[in-house]
């Protein structure tokens, strides 16, 4: 075993710099959503767009949903479109960057098959019953997981084995804000990090590399739906990720399509409904989470890092993960405290997983895979990580493992399963801080 002291070479506190949302960038010609009344777009609405001064960019029919290009005065005249409901800004969203990071000691090791760090620092996948009573019962072959995300780095040893295929949303020639640096080098692959510790924390296989995940079976769908930045702020810069509303959308309803399980998105922003420019945004992401949950998916997202009660800050909504088809998850520290830095609140919450605190580092983190392409710190291939980010894929790791086991099972029996088998924390019963309690595998799969 190393010791701590050769473990822990860099920690960064983030929470207080990540902005939640970050707006359009400013410019004569900008993207825009529009959202129509019905789910489907009508005959004649490029013509529409284009006499309104605009150029479609995209469409996502299935919701009634495109994107188009215009001016200034385009927004005004998209709202005349017949059938039009909503129009705003393609709004930029961040990642639910977690609270706090320390890099492991090890550049990428290619080979070994002992699962070293598993055993030695893995108690949040414990936490929730990944051990070798539940994975006698079932490990999630069959199981597909829609990582919608900064990517994924597939030749991780521990990603490899369950990598099944990866999608690329993003466009690396979009604008940024002033100051802002793309780091990301385009293709489906993970350039941030973020998406392979939440991949591997999902179905790191228990054959090779070093970590286990909650799933170490299932498959690991990659749907990159946001691109690694550097990004300035009073501090300095941080690597994080962003990517416009569009992008993720249309990740969710491709995957859906393709016929996933389940959905992570460990991402995470914040949309104003008292804000005109904010309700098609909103709107957007109600029809694309509910478009997958019809379509027998269930959608985990993280409840987000701002330590707010989310039902008493309405009308602001964090999004994804308040959108009535998402499962939202909060963070618990190993205590089974509520994280400090969570948010939670009677109206979104539904269950918590572990996501750690800074109670004693490392070992009150959550240990998973990293991308070795990252600009924080390029060659890590495992990053200790708290915040809701780490807490979601817990939960899509346990759901995973429910389908592989019941074919043929519904979201909202998968739903149902893990609030009905979760371990009650705080108060007896529903509370708005746990929700229904930890979910917790071996439970679930043995009723």
């Amino acid at each position: 075993m190393r010791k701590l002291a050769s473990i822990v070479i860099a920690l960064v506190l983030l929470a207080m710099i990540v902005p939640g949302t970050v707006m359009a960038v400013d410019g004569a010609e900008q993207e825009y959503i529009l959202v129509f009344g019905g789910s489907a777009i009508p005959r004649g609405a490029a013509a529409w767009v284009q006499a309104a001064g605009g150029e479609i960019v995209n469409e996502i029919p299935q919701i009634g949903v495109l994107v188009a290009s215009g001016g200034a005065t385009f927004p005004a005249r998209a709202q005349r479109i017949p059938g039009v409901s909503h129009v705003g800004p393609n709004l930029m969203l961040s990642l639910d960057l977690p609270a706090a990071r320390i890099v492991h000691e090890d550049i990428m090791v290619e080979g070994i098959e002992d699962n070293d760090l598993y055993m030695a620092y893995q108690w949040d996948i414990r936490r929730v019953g990944g051990d070798a009573d539940t994975w006698a019962i079932e490990k999630g072959a069959g199981a597909v997981v829609a990582v919608l995300d900064t990517g994924v780095y597939e030749w991780h040893p521990d990603i490899a084995p369950n990598y099944a295929y990866g999608k690329d949303f993003t466009d690396i020639t979009t604008p940024l804000p002033p100051g802002w640096i793309m780091w990301d080098g385009g293709g489906p692959v993970d350039y941030e990090g973020h998406g392979t510790h939440v991949a591997g924390t999902i179905a790191g296989a228990i054959t090779a590399g070093r970590i286990i995940g909650v799933a170490p079976e299932a498959s690991i769908a990659n749907y990159k739906v946001m691109v690694a930045v550097l990004a300035l702020d009073e501090l300095g810069y941080y690597a994080t990720g962003i990517g416009y509303q569009s992008w993720i959308v249309e990740g969710i309803v491709t995957a859906a399509d393709d016929g996933v399980d389940v959905i992570n998105m460990s991402i995470g922003g914040w949309r104003y409904m008292n804000e005109p420019d904010h309700a098609a945004a909103y709107v957007a992401y109600v029809r694309a989470t509910q478009y997958a949950r019809e379509k027998g998916v269930l959608v985990v997202a993280s409840s987000g890092n701002d330590g707010l009660d989310l039902t008493s800050v309405r009308p602001a909504f964090h999004v994804p993960s308040s959108t009535p088809a998402a499962m939202s998850v909060n963070a618990i520290a190993p205590d089974d405290s509520l994280a400090f830095y969570s948010n939670y609140g009677a109206a979104d919450t539904r269950v918590v997983a572990p996501g750690g605190d800074l109670s004693a580092p490392p070992f009150s983190y959550c240990l998973s895979a990293y991308s070795p392409l990252n600009a924080w710190a390029p060659g890590a291939g495992w990053v200790f990580s708290i915040g809701t980010s780490m807490a979601a894929p817990k939960v899509a790791g346990v759901a995973a493992l429910i389908y592989a086991h019941n074919p043929g099972i519904r979201p909202a029996q998968v739903e149902a399963l893990l609030m009905q088998t979760a371990e009650d924390l705080g108060k007896p019963g529903f509370d708005p801080e746990f929700g229904h309690g930890v979910v917790h595998a071996y439970r679930a799969l043995t009723g």
